[in-house]
């Protein structure tokens, strides 16, 4: 028998290293424990994300398991394993516990309020054949998610009959542009709903596509444009200068990201390059920051957007994005703009924990924050100085 005790004290102070962000002391006092005892599941589950923390993926991902073991029903830890297996580029490993996100549970949630029985009687699509089928996708999460996952329709339709697609309304204009064998809608009508076979969120398509940690990725090529009528008039009215357009965006929802945020006065170094020109792309949360930025003759176009149509618009005339991770970063990379996202330093798992490049959009190159955001912006302006 060991000494609760000692492996309870060592467990808060392990704790409590984590919480001041000293995850290597952190490590070690779970590892001590380890050594007392294994039959400890939480020890594990808690040591997992210190490991994921000091990018130690394959430790991380094995303490994981040694909990499921103990806690095989715990859906939460199995998605944390799943998110865990795509950082570490294995989706195939990963596919079957991401079933287990939130994202998707709120999403069915969402379809269940709004259609009730008729969406209720039509069966979800677990990768059966689809010919001659028709088949309802719906978003989930973010509009930054709903813009990266778009890429898969169009595989989905060559599969079966008919695919109906509901997008999030701000997203609405911009599909409706880039629909191709997709049908938009804006709501799941009684006829619609008759017409469907199966149904899914679209989180769930690459899963079930039987697509690998080859074929995940579609090339990265770009798979989305601007309306061109919207894009000359953005040009018209905003660009009609000689100068390097450089389009910048700080700020996301911070409900669900806080530690992606970036101040807009940390990007005040771009506008020492000479012949540049400095875009705003900020709307909503964030937006007040411009005010840090307009004496230096910052060009405010997000109080001009009113869907994402518009933002590709105004996007599709700037030479480079500069931004956090957020929508706009995937709108960017989806239409194949030269964008440059920064990562804070415990980034997203689709962004792998090699980010020398960037696996889902060709035109994309990753920064991540060492220090602070100011240094990752010189590190942006050394490499701009040096590309135009």
């Amino acid at each position: 028998m060991f000494d609760t005790q000692k492996v309870l004290q060592l467990f808060n102070d392990a704790q409590n290293f984590k919480a001041k962000g000293e995850l290597e002391k952190s490590a070690n006092l779970y590892e001590e424990i380890l050594k007392i005892t294994n039959k400890l599941p939480e020890v594990y589950f808690n040591l997992a994300f210190v490991y994921m923390d000091l990018d130690r993926l394959d430790d991380g991902i094995f303490c994981l398991k040694e909990y499921l073991k103990a806690e095989p029903e715990d859906a939460e830890a199995k998605y944390f394993l799943a998110v865990a297996n795509f950082k570490n580029f294995d989706y195939e490993a990963g596919f079957s516990n991401f079933e287990y996100r939130i994202s998707k549970e709120h999403a069915i949630g969402t379809q269940i309020h709004l259609y009730q029985e008729k969406f209720l009687n039509i069966p979800f699509w677990q990768g059966e054949d689809l010919t001659d089928k028709t088949i309802y996708v719906y978003y989930e999460a973010g509009l930054g998610d709903t813009i990266m996952y778009f890429r898969y329709l169009d595989l989905l339709a060559k599969r079966c009959k008919k695919v109906y697609f509901k997008p999030q309304v701000h997203l609405l204009s911009l599909f409706a542009e880039n629909k191709n064998s997709v049908q938009i809608i804006m709501r799941l009508t009684d006829e619609i709903a008759k017409k469907c076979d199966f149904q899914c969120p679209i989180m769930s398509l690459p899963y079930f596509l039987g697509l690998n940690n080859k074929t995940i990725f579609l090339d990265g090529k770009p798979f989305l444009h601007a309306p061109k009528r919207k894009a000359n008039l953005y040009k018209e009215k905003y660009f009609d200068n000689d100068k390097l357009k450089i389009g910048i965006k700080w700020q996301g929802n911070t409900l669900i990201g806080a530690e992606r945020a970036i101040n807009a006065s940390s990007y005040l170094k771009l506008f020492d390059i000479n012949n540049a020109k400095i875009y705003s792309l900020q709307v909503m949360d964030g937006y007040e920051q411009i005010n840090d930025l307009l004496e230096l003759g910052i060009e405010d176009l997000g109080s001009t957007f009113k869907d994402f149509a518009d933002t590709i618009s105004a996007m599709e005339n700037l030479d480079i994005v500069i931004c956090n991770d957020t929508s706009v970063a995937h709108l960017a990379g989806a239409m194949g703009k030269k964008c440059y996202i920064i990562l804070p330093n415990n980034y997203d798992w689709r962004w792998h924990k090699d980010i020398s490049k960037c696996n889902w959009y060709n035109s994309v190159k990753l920064f991540r924050k060492n220090s602070t955001w100011n240094e990752v912006v010189e590190r942006i302006y050394l490499d701009l100085t040096h590309s135009f």
